[in-house]
């Protein structure tokens, strides 16, 4: 007799399992800028360099980003950054800074926090890069930009949508940077530009 009960409630977990549905992990696309045209340097190379090194611990959860700020800082590179000169010249674009950093937010108490969807965490994004040229006869040219944006997210926020959120923000830091960075090229590099 105690066996067709424990079938039932076998049973009865499977379906409810059956009906708690997962959220479906979510994809989202490279960061990309080759729809720009290509910043023409007059140097043989360009070199990437990170200074930067993610901590992996709180309160930075650069890592948790589905798209990379460092990731979209070499894309760029790639995609606006193109050497088309003199041999003897190089650039070396060093990525400084490329971190997410999450702040508690406080909560209301009481009766009134348990009606209240508060704003819970706040996430500060900011990267910093370098442009340096360096030629054989020692001369330098250096153009700088950083770009930043802060975030904050309700309590009952779903990992998805904090993942959304990651990916919102990181495209509109890039654009900030990109942006920056262009005009300090054009300011700074422009000996360096053809």
């Amino acid at each position: 007799m105690k066996k067709p009960i424990f079938g039932v409630f076998i049973l009865i977990a499977l379906l409810l399992s059956a009906c708690a549905e997962t959220p479906k992990e979510q994809s989202f696309a490279e960061i990309t800028f080759q729809h720009l045209p290509p910043l023409k340097l007059d140097v043989g190379e360009i070199k990437y360099v990170s200074e930067f090194k993610a901590t992996l611990a709180p309160p930075h959860v650069e890592h948790e980003l589905p798209v990379k700020i460092d990731q979209s800082v070499k894309r760029w590179v790639r995609d606006r950054l193109q050497p088309v000169g003199n041999s003897s010249a190089y650039a070396v674009v060093t990525l400084k800074d490329a971190s997410v950093v999450e702040k508690k937010l406080e909560k209301k108490s009481g009766l009134s926090g348990f009606f209240t969807n508060d704003q819970s965490d706040q996430y500060d994004f900011h990267v910093s890069v370098e442009i340096k040229i360096v030629t054989v006869n020692g001369s330098k040219g250096l153009a700088t930009a950083e770009a930043f944006q802060t975030k904050t997210v309700p309590e009952d926020a779903t990992l998805n949508e904090r993942d959304q959120m990651f990916f919102v923000k990181t495209e509109t830091l890039m654009r900030e940077f990109n942006t920056q960075m262009e005009k300090n090229i054009y300011t700074f590099l422009s000996p360096y530009l053809k």
